[in-house]
């Protein structure tokens, strides 16, 4: 029988084989290759016949002196590389063979065309990485060999610059081996004028930056040679004209990236390469300015290769087996980086040339990885641009550079306190939104590899956040600007304060502890205070107030009370606002109690001082304290051990009777007091001795003193005043009557404690009356007629009722009265009894003062306090029994 007839395939390339007119035949073969491109099984019958007929004619046809021979082979050839089906069925001594002979078309051609096909034909393969490293060396040369453009043609460059990247891709370590070779042909094209070289040839570069980057040392040598040699005189001549300095500035960064760490170790060829930033940093175009920074980053890589980076392990400061020469380099550097950034960040207002600032700035701080929680390079990368971005304050047009910076500093000051639920928030969704959106894009990147700060770390940041609140720029900015700064200002100190906290758990020396404490409170002071509130006025001082008493209540809620009340621990009482007042004399009319002062530079525990700060704070305040100001006055009064500062705001506060202003600000004052008086209540008998009572009597007593004190609301009236006497004196009265009703209600719940304290207390009011009797009688009998009692009758009316009305003081007397009958020895007094009977005794005698002085009146406060006597009805028949008995004896 006859042999079958052939596929069709298989007698199509016995036809074209056979063909004498290759060009034509070759033709013939695309065609058919064209056509097995989405035909499997054609594809497969196509691959048998590659080997042994079509191959070897296309080699030897490839060299054909015939162009259009040759570049029909070639076209072949190509496709045969590429399509995966035909790939397969070349062996690997057949594709040796192929590589060497493209290798030499390529070297040894005179066609343009032919070589361009032969570049191509390697761009496009789809062979085995292991015959490509095989025979890598050859390949490479014969690209370079087409990189160097021996026809001067861009086409030529281009299909260079292609089958680089796929040798790349394909081979990777062997080709950065061989970077020496191919990367030079390459990044000369930077400096092309020709721009679609330029553009080709930074394509490549990015395309292989990761294969090729960091670099060989090799490389880094030829790059160094290459400059020396012309590259260096050709960049800094493309300087002079405007319109290549984008450019050379381009290549300028990719040159830096080339030399790695060989530019950072040959000083004099660094130095002459910063000569090109150093004219672009401050060139008129912004363009140029823009392009100058975005290459700056390639200084930073060659400067902080990644695994130096990450040779600092989980510390906060450089391992102690780092040289110490080491170290200083690294500062060194950062420093170079840092002065461009910091010069054009200072100059610029170009909003885009600012982000992009800020854009290597943050590539610097993520590039420097663990080595930025080494405090000098903290200082060095991070401080500078906080201060100078915060230092413009916050506008329209900077906002979002103010927010991004606002943002990291948030983010490595709550390093220290991750582990505060309450504190975890590691961006502020209120700044990013008005940051713009390339530096939002930076904040939603990866963060920046805080560590927990130590303390080395705190006054650098209490530095900065000083920067923040610089007065000059409140001085000028509108409250809702002011908002936004002062809420960020609080949660960076909150997080200040924590981290604070949680490093002085540890072992510190006590002059560690003792001068950030210090420091921490005279910031409040300098920052919040003394430059601040009482500067002001509207709605801007009651803001400063607020947010100042917000700072003394983070201390006083986040610090340990064992601290803030050490007796170790002292701080100078340097207030501008007790100096001022420390030379007010008291009125001769008026024998205050004999308190200790409150003097300028005495030294006191820190809960003295931030006590004595916030009530100068209020002090310094003319408007009226709100709802949020008093809260946090009463957190800040009474959430330490109270008696340390029960001293100071008692001192404080008599010091304020004497203040020319006192008049004005009584009613303030008042609220004050009835904010501390609150917590005393609740506090009184269970936690305070007999010897806080001295103290305790004074400040209970402390509105007598403001209502008795000459020049006070409730003495001699004028027309000028008289129409707002009623209702001033009201609000006062009210203020005093509600404490003492809690007093004499409320805080009787030890039998003991409560019977020394009350006895005490009536005992000393009486003398405060006796020993200023005539002023008191001058009080009721002067007051006008608009006012039917005067706030001194009104107070003593209240603390007289709550006697009367109080059941248990009530027992506690007439317990007193059975003891003494039954107990008589004959020198015995019920004390408490007679100390309630002497007040009411006072009580009435000014009464009738009033019936006198003002006999038409209806005395209202009296009436009501009549009907309560009856009360004592019982116990006046006993002291009366009590009296006869002991005469009669």
């Amino acid at each position: 029988m006859p042999p079958p007839p052939p596929p069709p395939v298989a007698r199509e390339v016995a036809e074209i084989a056979a063909e004498p007119d290759h060009a034509a035949a070759y033709a013939w073969l695309l065609h058919l290759q064209r056509g097995c491109a989405d035909d499997p099984s054609a594809a497969a019958d196509l691959a048998a016949e590659l080997p042994s007929p079509l191959l070897p004619l296309l080699l030897r046809d490839a060299a054909d002196p015939d162009e259009a021979v040759a570049a029909s082979a070639l076209k072949c050839l190509g496709f045969a590389l590429y399509h995966p089906v035909l790939v397969s069925t070349i062996s690997a001594q057949m594709a040796q063979a192929v590589l060497d002979t493209l290798v030499q078309l390529i070297m040894n051609t005179r066609v343009k065309s032919v070589c361009n096909l032969g570049i191509w034909c390697i761009s496009v393969q789809q062979l085995e990485p292991l015959i490509i490293e095989d025979r890598a060396d050859q390949v490479v040369t014969a690209i370079v060999h087409a990189l160097d453009n021996p026809f001067g043609s861009l086409s030529t460059t281009f299909e260079g610059a292609q089958a680089i990247m796929k040798l790349s891709c394909q081979s990777r370590k062997r080709m950065r081996d061989l970077s020496s070779l191919w990367v030079p042909p390459i990044y000369r094209r930077l400096l092309s004028a020709d721009k679609p070289q330029r553009d080709m040839a930074e394509r490549c570069l990015i395309k292989v930056s990761c294969i090729i980057l960091p670099p060989q040392p090799l490389l880094s040598k030829a790059v160094a040679i290459d400059l020396e040699r012309k590259v260096l005189c050709r960049m800094m001549n493309m300087l002079d004209d405007p319109s290549k300095k984008v450019q050379a500035v381009r290549s300028w960064g990719w040159i830096i990236s080339l030399l790695g760490t060989y530019a950072v170790n040959n000083r004099p060829l660094l130095n002459k390469l910063l000569k090109v930033p150093e004219q672009m940093f401050i060139d008129v175009d912004t363009q140029v300015q823009i392009a100058t920074m975005v290459s700056w980053r390639n200084l930073v890589d060659a400067f902080f290769p990644s695994q130096a980076t990450e040779s600092v392990g989980q510390e906060t400061v450089i391992a102690p087996s780092e040289p110490r020469e080491h170290a200083t380099a690294q500062v060194k550097r950062t420093r170079l980086i840092m002065v461009p950034l910091c010069q054009v960040l200072s100059r610029s207002r170009n909003i885009v040339l600012s982000s992009s600032c800020l854009s290597t700035w943050n590539y610097l701080l993520h590039r420097l990885g663990n080595l930025i929680n080494h405090l000098p390079i903290l200082e060095a990368a991070f401080g500078p641009i906080l201060k100078i971005i915060f230092s413009f304050g916050i506008n329209d047009q900077n906002k979002p550079l103010w927010s991004f910076c606002m943002n990291l500093f948030h983010d490595f000051s709550s390093s220290k306190s991750r582990h505060r639920e309450d504190l975890c928030t590691a961006v502020n969704q209120n700044l990013v939104a008005q940051s713009c959106m390339h530096l939002k894009s930076l904040l939603s990147a990866q963060n920046i590899k805080w560590l927990p700060w130590d303390i080395g770390c705190f006054h650098f940041q209490l530095d900065i956040l000083g920067t923040i609140l610089n007065p000059e720029l409140l001085q000028d900015m509108i409250p809702e600007k002011m908002l936004i700064v002062m809420d960020s200002a609080t949660e960076i100190f909150k997080f200040l304060v924590v981290g604070l906290r949680i490093e002085l758990k540890e072992k510190r020396s006590y002059e560690q502890v003792r001068l950030c404490i210090t420091d921490l409170c005279k910031f409040v002071k300098t920052k919040l205070f003394q430059d601040h509130v009482g500067k002001h006025s509207g709605n801007k001082c009651a803001m400063l107030l607020d947010f100042g008493l917000q700072f003394v209540k983070v201390i006083v809620g986040e610090l340990d009370h064992s601290l803030l009340n050490s007796e170790k621990i002292e701080i100078c009482l340097d207030i501008e606002y007790m100096k001022e007042n420390r030379s007010a004399e008291c009125s001769p009319k008026v024998s205050f109690p004999r308190i200790k002062p409150l003097s300028y530079m005495e030294m006191v525990s820190p809960a003295v001082y931030v006590t004595a700060l916030s009530l100068s704070m209020v002090a310094q305040y003319t408007g009226e304290l709100s709802h949020g100001d008093t809260e946090k006055l009463a957190f800040i009064l009474s959430s330490s051990d109270i008696l340390k500062s029960l001293h100071a705001v008692v001192s404080f506060m008599y010091m304020q009777i004497m203040c020319p202003m006192f008049n004005r600000q009584r009613l303030k004052w008042l609220m004050v007091w009835t904010i501390v008086a609150k917590h005393l209540n609740e506090r009184i008998i269970s936690t305070f001795g007999s010897s806080s009572y001295a103290v305790l009597r004074h400040f209970f007593c402390y509105p007598f003193f403001t209502f008795l004190y000459p020049g006070g609301l409730s003495t001699i009236w004028n027309a000028e005043n008289s129409s707002c006497a009623p209702v001033a004196q009201d609000l006062e009265v009210e203020l005093a009557i509600e404490v003492y009703k809690s007093l004499c209600t409320s805080s009787c719940k030890s039998k003991a404690t409560s019977k020394v304290f009350f006895e005490g207390f009536y005992d000393y009011l009486v003398d405060i009356i006796d020993e200023h009797m005539a002023l008191f009688q001058a009080n009721v009998q002067h007051c006008p007629e608009k006012l039917e009692n005067t706030a001194i009758l009104s107070a003593l009316c209240e603390v007289v009722l709550g006697l009367l009305e109080n059941d248990q003081i009530l027992a506690y007397a007439n317990q007193e009265l059975h003891e003494t009958n039954e107990d008589f020895i004959g020198c015995r007094q019920p004390s408490l009894f007679l100390s309630c009977l002497n007040l009411v005794n006072r009580f009435m005698r000014f009464s009738i003062f009033g019936f006198k002085a003002n006999p038409a009146g209806q005395h209202q406060v009296t009436s009501r306090s009549f009907n309560r006597f009856t009360k004592l009805q019982s116990c006046l028949l006993v002291l009366i029994a009590i009296s006869c008995y002991q005469l009669s004896t």
